[in-house]
């Protein structure tokens, strides 16, 4: 089995553990003693652990075979969803960052190989079909998860998740060896927090790359961490109707990672690419605030599937730019200092919308995110004048 076909394999299993949880919110979080819409605090932990951690192993991704980490990665969201499945607060914290633990370096560790193995050229298509994985694991959350929750409940249903995800480890276990190569043992330099940092901000193009991308983040994750409560609390949804929703999002955002990585390859510059889905981004995000109980359910399927495939399509062709413009031998590196920024806005963005709720409501929320993303057009336009000067 290639390499893409393990890095799909093993990102979808993390996406799962980390999409899952605020599937269940409704129903998870009274029973730990905690106000649903609190979900966001949830993330918030996980992208903390992510953050941290993905900075601080980018360079050791490098060292070791990537492969290898990979199958550790997925081990810890095993591990993770067991320990928020016990229904116990600290379990539950301790869990939600495990499975962020597993989510920061996965992506540096797959960006190591895949650059290495991927004419440059083709490299926004790879990326984005890899990244594809992402929303596939929302799949599994918003369409599996709540079958299992409503058969066996909650609990087992995030348990679960754990076989299919040991499973996995097993079938990357066949060709591991094989990725040994990938390790890069003259890299001397010893585990460091802030160089990966100080690599992003000193490029230029890379630092407008960067702030055009973290509107892009909280788009996603507001959509995922909250349309399902959204479309049950607002619209009255049943959880399953909701969490089609959120499948069908996923999909839509799997599929459009494949879509736009394809045009940045064959049709039209990446950064282009970027500022076209920003701006769709935005346009979905404001008709997802318009919503109400009387919409058709087929119009707030085709808005979710847009919103999905904009807001969730930006991440392999903004990770094959990244590759493109980081200097040579530096893409874990580089990737794992974005990551700092990238789970930054996500330690920020769905306690902070959480919050803007609760003060005002799901609409205006929705709203104002579809606004900030014009701030991501604006950056991905000065980031392509960067480099063209």
């Amino acid at each position: 089995m290639g390499p893409l076909a393990l890095l799909i394999l093993t990102q979808s299993m993390i996406s799962w553990g980390v999409f899952a949880p605020p599937v269940v919110a409704m129903q998870a979080l009274p029973d730990i003693g905690l106000n649903p819409i609190w979900i966001g605090g949830q993330p918030s932990i996980v992208f903390i652990a992510a953050m941290i951690i993905g900075v601080l192993a980018s360079s050791w991704v490098a060292k070791i075979n990537p492969m290898r980490a990979t199958q550790i990665f997925v081990f810890c969201t095993a591990v993770g969803v067991i320990l928020i499945s016990t229904g116990h607060i600290v379990s539950f914290i301790v869990g939600s960052a495990l499975i962020g633990a597993a989510l920061g370096p996965a992506t540096p560790a797959s960006s190591h190989i895949l650059a290495r193995v991927t004419p440059e050229k083709l490299q926004p298509l790879v990326f984005s079909i890899r990244q594809s994985s992402v929303p596939l694991g929302g799949v599994l959350a918003g369409v599996i998860t709540p079958l299992l929750m409503e058969q066996w409940g909650w609990q087992i249903s995030l348990m679960t998740i754990a076989i299919p995800c040991l499973a996995s480890i097993a079938i990357v276990e066949i060709w591991v060896k094989s990725y040994n190569v990938h390790a890069v043992s003259q890299d001397k330099h010893s585990i460091t927090f802030i160089e990966p940092i100080k690599l992003v901000l000193s490029i230029p193009s890379l630092k407008w790359l960067t702030l055009g991308m973290m509107p892009l983040v909280i788009a996603q994750y507001s959509l995922t961490t909250f349309i399902v409560i959204y479309l049950q609390k607002d619209i009255n949804l049943s959880v399953i109707t909701a969490g089609w929703v959120l499948g069908i999002a996923q999909a839509a955002g799997a599929g459009g990672r494949i879509l736009f990585g394809l045009l940045a390859v064959k049709f039209a510059h990446p950064l282009i690419v970027l500022i076209c889905l920003s701006a769709l981004a935005s346009i979905s995000s404001i008709l997802t605030s318009l919503q109400t109980e009387y919409w058709a359910l087929g119009i707030i399927f085709l808005i979710g599937a847009v919103f999905g495939a904009s807001a969730a399509g930006w991440n392999g062709v903004f990770l094959a730019e990244t590759a493109r413009q980081s200097p040579s031998g530096t893409v874990s590196k580089v990737t794992g200092g974005l990551t700092f920024f990238i789970f930054g806005a996500l330690v920020i963005g769905p306690a902070g919308f959480a919050l803007l709720i609760e003060q005002t409501s799901f609409a205006f929320s929705y709203a104002l995110i579809g606004l900030t993303l014009i701030l991501s057009i604006y950056s991905f336009f000065r980031c392509y004048k960067e480099i063209k000067s």
